[in-house]
This record gives structure tokens, C-alpha cells and sequence, in this order.
């Protein structure tokens, strides 16, 4: 009898395939010129992202750094030349584009104006300028590329970036900023980076900007009714929230500024910074909702009606994976078991609330690192690495097949028989506009990122390490 392939279990060899299927898929949105390559961020959509803060051509998130950086991760794997001239290419462009200060002076200053639905979050500049979207980020890619090749044209850049970044710092009584958006996708992402090229140089000015900037994070916070201490720092009336909700968890609230201050206690062992990340773990305890065995975080608080209960995500961004991230990292430095507890306990909370399989208003079919299976992948594969056990590694073989469900191969031409082999996920990464789909290159929002989740658990079941996202890059 043949093989059914829809009882296949998959093994590290066919996440591997899945993945080089859609690098050949990412292949056809190139675009190549004489200062190297980028790509469509999304080749069926006619929306123009060029100055839209979460899809910046060469950003990490949803643009060529990204893409670059999945690329690269897959010549780790294959040892392919081909995908390390893809991720140079990218390379090429970032750095022979580079605007210098300039960049900052223009994303930091603009305004935007009109009717679409991305006019409000392009009044969110610090979200353009910050780690996931602006020079930075991309230079992720040619850090990368450094440790790799040794290329001192490349480490050169990282550094150069670095003091751009220092150079348009502003000054305040409680330290430096460069925003009015101070959450991880704004200022406080680029403490990941300082901390990258102190590492790299070992010149104190970095991590005197980075604890300088941690001083004023400091002064953000503020103690919370349950207990804890929380810390608002986007003004969410920008994009028509009402004034008195604020976000919670990794990409915008207090969890992932809880985690920046484990990076900045790594950094300093100033116990401050610790102390600060502790309260912020204590704030989202505080807050969770659940039992003794699995938990979720709502997705917004309130001081006036308290946190919202009707509304929990799931993945990276504003769920569970994302979150877990703080615990894991208050784990690891100091031993305190009631931190693996929680993350336990929020890992399990994404099984009970039906995820992989079972989508919902938090986790919807965005097919994205950031806020949809992908991310569990990443999340479970963390979590297994962290535990040892084989709970979490299921639970990421779960989700993986579920990644591998979403998407789409075309038939070979003229042979219903047979498939391309080009693999690409479309998803609805507007959570409030589930009509709006469209397939995505990007690292963080689409083809690129359900690939490099597919490598995660393959390297895990391999025991084998490669890249990582900058979430699991900055563990002591």
C-alpha cells in the first residue's frame, strides 16, 4: 500500500524541504539592482508599505533584513552558497543605501495625513525607527553575516550603525530616549542592539547609552492595583484606543520592557534593572487569568475597568509566546523556579485554549512569527530547550503541522498529479480586516517566518543550533 501523506509525521529532513520550497517561492518577489537585492514585501497586494512603520523595505520585520536573515539561516542548514549570496545580497543594499542620521531625522519628524487604514500607525515613529523596522534591525543581518564570514566590511557597518543610533539620542533629567514610543518595537528594542556591539567591541559607550536609556525606562513605571509594577509606554489614542487602556505583554507593553531590563541587568549587573524586571513579572501574575496549571494574559488593561477578560492572543506579539519570554529569562539568571512555573503554566494555556488547531480572536489565521502559528513553533521549541521535555516538543511538532497545513503549493503546470516545488503561507495579518489576505515575504509577517520556525524545530530535533530571532538571542 502507498504512503498516505497525510499520516506522514514529519521529520527534520521535510521541514528543511518545506523550507528551501519557500526560499524558491521568496525567489520570485526579488528584485535586484547595482546596490543588491530586496524583495515585494507582498507580491499580490497593491498596498504601498514604503513609509508604513511595521513593513520599511529593508526592515527586519517584513522587509529585506528579514528575508536576508531567513536566507542565511537556511545556508547554516544546507551549506547551499546560493542562499549566502541571497543573504549578502541584501546586505549590499542595506549598507550601500544607509542613510546615516538622516533616517532618524526624517522617520522621527514625520506626520501622516489622509484617510487609509495605515494613516494612524504612521504616527507611531518610534515603531519606524525602532529595532524590528529600522537600521538596526537590518544591521541584525550583517552581524550575522560577520559571525559567519569574518567580513570586517561588515562588522564596520554594525558599529557605524551603532553610533548613528548614539549620535540622535535626546536628553531628559531621567536619562537618554529617542522617541515618543518607548515599548520593545520602539526605543527599547535598541538595547538589544547596544548590547550586541558592546559584545562585539567592548566599548563602554555603549553600555553607558544603554544603561543611560535604562534609567529612563525606569522612570515609566508605575505600581499596579494587583501588584507589581506596569509600564504604559505608547499612547494608544494615537491609533484610536480608548484613553485609559493601556498593552500588557511582549511587543508593546510591560512584559516586553520587563525583558529589555534582564538584557540591561546581563549587561550591567546593576540590580536595579533586575529588581525593575521582577516587578514586571509580578505585574503580569498579577493580572493573568487561569488556574493552577495554565494561564492566559488579557490583552489590554485598564485602571478604570481593569484587565479586559473577553480578549487573549496567543502568540509572540501580545500572547503567551511572547510573554513566557520575561519568565524564561528571570530563569535563567536567577534559578527561581516559580519563573519556570510560569512558564509553564503559559505554555499550557495556549494547548487549553485550543491552539494550534482551534483559532480565535487572538489567534487568528495571520500566518505570522508575530502573532500566529509560526510563533507557538518558536515558543514550544524554547520552551523544550529550556525543559528538556518532550511535553513541549510535541506540542511544537503540533503546531508545526499545523504551519505546514497553512500552506499553499500550485499544482505542476498542466499535471494535477504532481506539485511545484514553491511553497508560500497568504495570511490575514489585519486581525480586524480578516478579508484582507495576501501572501507576505517577510520574516515576522510571513513566508520567510513560517520557514525559519520549520528550521527552529528541525535544528531541536537535530540538537543542533543556528540564528536566532533576537527573542532568543539574548539569553545568559
Amino acid at each position: 500500500m502507498s504512503e498516505n501523506i497525510l499520516f506522514k509525521d514529519y521529520v527534520p529532513s521535510d521541514y528543511i524541504k518545506f523550507a528551501e520550497q519557500a526560499a524558491a517561492w521568496i525567489k520570485t518577489a526579488r528584485i535586484t539592482g547595482m546596490s543588491g537585492t530586496v524583495w515585494s514585501q507582498s507580491p499580490d497586494s497593491k498596498e504601498d508599505f514604503s513609509d508604513y512603520p511595521m513593513l520599511t523595505p529593508k526592515s527586519l520585520y517584513g522587509g529585506s533584513s528579514g528575508v536576508g536573515l531567513f536566507y542565511l539561516r537556511l545556508y547554516q542548514v544546507t551549506k547551499n552558497s546560493e542562499y549566502l549570496k541571497e543573504a549578502e545580497s541584501a546586505a549590499k543594499h542595506i549598507i550601500e543605501t544607509d542613510e546615516g542620521i538622516s533616517f532618524y531625522d526624517r522617520t522621527l519628524n514625520s506626520k501622516a495625513a489622509g484617510t487609509s487604514k495605515l494613516v494612524h500607525v504612521k504616527n507611531m515613529p518610534g515603531w519606524a525607527a525602532g529595532y524590528y523596522n529600522g537600521p538596526t534591525g537590518s544591521a541584525y543581518l550583517i552581524l550575522k553575516l560577520f559571525e559567519l564570514t569574518g567580513n570586517k566590511n561588515y562588522k564596520d557597518y554594525a558599529v557605524k550603525v551603532a553610533d548613528d543610533l548614539l549620535s540622535v539620542a535626546k536628553k531628559s533629567d531621567e536619562g537618554i530616549y529617542w522617541s515618543e514610543q518607548n515599548d520593545l518595537c520602539g526605543d527599547a528594542g535598541f538595547i538589544t542592539y547596544l548590547y550586541s556591539i558592546y559584545k562585539l567591541t567592548k566599548d563602554d559607550r555603549y553600555i553607558d547609552a544603554a544603561k543611560n536609556f535604562g534609567n529612563f525606562l525606569l522612570s515609566k513605571g508605575k505600581q499596579a492595583p494587583n501588584g507589581g509594577t506596569y509600564w504604559n509606554v505608547v499612547d494608544l489614542t494615537i491609533i484610536d484606543f480608548p484613553k485609559d487602556v493601556f498593552w500588557v505583554n511582549h511587543a508593546h507593553g510591560t512584559s516586553g520592557v520587563g525583558w529589555i531590563f534582564t538584557i540591561l541587568y546581563n549587561l550591567t549587573s546593576d540590580e536595579r534593572f533586575l529588581d525593575a524586571a521582577r516587578e514586571a513579572a509580578k505585574y503580569i501574575e498579577g493580572i493573568a487569568v487561569g488556574d493552577e496549571n495554565a494561564v492566559l494574559v488579557p490583552y489590554l488593561d485598564s485602571l478604570e475597568r481593569g484587565p479586559s477578560t473577553e480578549f487573549y492572543y496567543l502568540s509572540t506579539c501580545h500572547g503567551p509566546a511572547g510573554t513566557s519570554i520575561l519568565f524564561q529569562s528571570l530563569y535563567r539568571i536567577t534559578g527561581d523556579k516559580n519563573y519556570l512555573d510560569w512558564v509553564l503554566k503559559l505554555s499550557r494555556g495556549i494547548i487549553k485554549a485550543g491552539a494550534p488547531e482551534i483559532f480565535s480572536r487572538g489567534y487568528w489565521q495571520s500566518q505570522a512569527l508575530c502573532c500566529g502559528t509560526p510563533g507557538l513553533v518558536e515558543h514550544f521549541v524554547s520552551v523544550y530547550r529550556l525543559t528538556k521535555d518532550p511535553e513541549f516538543l510535541d506540542y511544537a511538532k503540533r503546531a508545526a503541522k499545523t504551519v505546514v497545513g497553512q500552506s499553499f503549493v500550485e499544482d505542476a503546470d498542466g499535471d494535477i498529479y504532481h506539485q511545484k516545488a514553491i511553497r508560500r503561507w497568504s495570511g490575514a495579518w489585519w486581525r480586524t480586516i480578516p478579508s484582507d489576505v495576501h501572501s507576505y515575504t517577510g520574516l515576522y509577517i510571513g513566508t520567510a517566518g513560517n520557514a525559519w520556525a520549520l528550521l527552529s524545530l528541525a535544528a531541536a530535533e537535530k540538537n543542533e543550533r543556528l540564528i536566532e530571532l533576537i527573542e532568543y538571542s539574548y539569553f545568559k
